[in-house]
């Protein structure tokens, strides 16, 4: 380990707390000046330090690179500054040999992708991660979905914010949309089977300003840009509790709670066709369960419709 790695490693184990050069020095057998050096490096790095003449350093924000995101994640980190979509560089890694759990981390995506093909507008201001995990996790698709959408709900939650559900996977926030989801299996060839699942995630943490096509539908978590808490430990927080969500036996519970189509009129678009319907429940098995105006019963997933709240 560095002595950059090392001085981090200290305070971010004291954060909050500060430590002077002198006992960081001592701790690690090297001189003040080295500890200056990996102090200014890390801030370089984008971590927030303050110093204070006769108290030493202090870790506030301890920025987003592969050393803070892989020394706050509970799984293994791959970072990269941009990458064409995280989904496509998971599927590679994964591809090379590397095993689950793991989670794929770029501050830009150039190819960003959602569901149905769909572009995904990925900028500086967002959190772009893919979490892989072991096939035997996935029961369905329809049910990787609806748990991973409970478990970014329930991290942005923590950050005070208000939290809305539009089935199947759309997280409204202040009335709009601020995260995309998309999750996409892994097929082995040779045992005929499901391997391992990629679960992308892209969240609008502080963009400020959307293409003209997404301004009355896309909003960030802070579009002030002032975030309640630093990136890393979001997405430190958001890994967890996907990872929670996806071993909850219960989960729907919690998803139907924050599901905000439930009990509205919607609109069922397939294809050109487009029809009026109530939404009674979401079943099971995470599904749809809608009655149209002629009084048919229809259980809707995922992958046939999209669902949209009328006005």
């Amino acid at each position: 380990m560095s002595t950059k790695e090392s001085v981090f490693s200290i305070l971010l184990s004291r954060r909050g707390a500060f430590v002077s050069g002198e006992d960081l020095a001592k701790e690690l057998e090297v001189s003040r000046v080295a500890v200056w050096k990996a102090i200014q490096g890390l801030m370089e790095d984008g971590a927030v330090i303050e110093s204070s003449k006769g108290q030493g350093y202090r870790l506030d924000d301890p920025g987003y690179n592969q050393l803070a995101l892989s020394s706050l994640v509970s799984i293994p980190v791959f970072y990269l500054d941009e990458v064409d979509s995280t989904n496509s560089e998971a599927r590679r890694l994964a591809a090379s040999g590397q095993q689950a759990p793991f989670v794929v981390i770029a501050r830009r995506q150039s190819s960003g992708r959602g569901r149905r093909g769909r572009s995904f507008e990925s900028g500086e201001g967002g959190i772009y991660l893919s979490l892989v995990v072991d096939g035997q996790m996935a029961t369905s698709t329809q049910s990787m979905t609806t748990r991973t959408a409970l478990g970014v709900a329930k991290a942005i939650e923590s950050l005070g914010l208000e939290v809305g559900i539009k089935w199947v996977n759309d997280i409204y926030v202040h009335g709009r949309k601020a995260v995309g989801i998309l999750c996409e299996g892994i097929v082995s060839m040779e045992e005929s089977r499901v391997s391992q699942v990629v679960i992308g995630v892209g969240v609008n943490w502080t963009t400020a300003s959307f293409p003209p096509e997404l301004e009355d539908v896309a909003v960030s978590l802070f579009p002030d840009g002032k975030a309640v808490m630093p990136k890393a430990d979001f997405v430190a927080l958001e890994v967890d509790s996907i990872l929670a969500s996806l071993k909850d036996e219960d989960y729907l519970d919690g998803y139907r709670k924050r599901c905000f189509v439930i009990g509205r009129d919607v609109d069922v678009v397939r294809l050109e066709s487009r029809r009026r319907a109530h939404v009674e429940a979401i079943d099971d098995e995470a599904h749809l369960v809608v009655r149209y105006e002629d009084g048919q019963v229809e259980h809707l997933s995922s992958g046939e419709v999209s669902v949209r709240p009328l006005a």
